[in-house]
């Protein structure tokens, strides 16, 4: 039941980050590229410094998939691009774990937490 659990979790966050990448290549790309998705393999993390582990793999896993990386200067300088932070944001919600919501809180602050429908309060299975 748990190993279930933990495989449909995969799926989901797979799905979400494939998903905001492909939504947001048109936008961000030029005709002739093509959206990619790199999966993370995870447990559902139990701890704050698990989920904000998982969090820096999900980070790479978006810059991967946008064709970015956090050392660009001006990810260093700033913020990621729109890419990259939608990809991070959607694959987030999607996983709907508490201690992951809050990483990105953390990171991101409530506010842009709510625009993307992430809260660190704990989800039912309806959600």
């Amino acid at each position: 039941m748990l190993t279930t659990r933990i495989l449909k979790s995969n799926a989901r966050l797979l799905l979400a980050l494939t998903a905001a990448v492909m939504a947001s290549a048109p936008i961000f790309s030029h005709a002739d590229e093509s959206a990619s998705s790199y999966k993370v393999k995870y447990s559902s993390p139990t701890t704050a410094e698990g989920a904000r582990h998982l969090y820096a793999q999900i980070e790479r896993a978006a810059n991967y998939a946008c064709g970015t990386s956090s050392m660009d200067m001006e990810v260093m300088m700033h913020a990621p691009g729109p890419c990259v932070h939608e990809a991070i944001s959607h694959a987030i919600h999607d996983a709907k774990n508490p201690k992951l919501a809050q990483a990105y809180i953390e990171k991101n602050g409530r506010d842009e937490a709510h625009k993307f429908g992430i809260s660190s309060d704990v989800m039912s299975a309806k959600n």
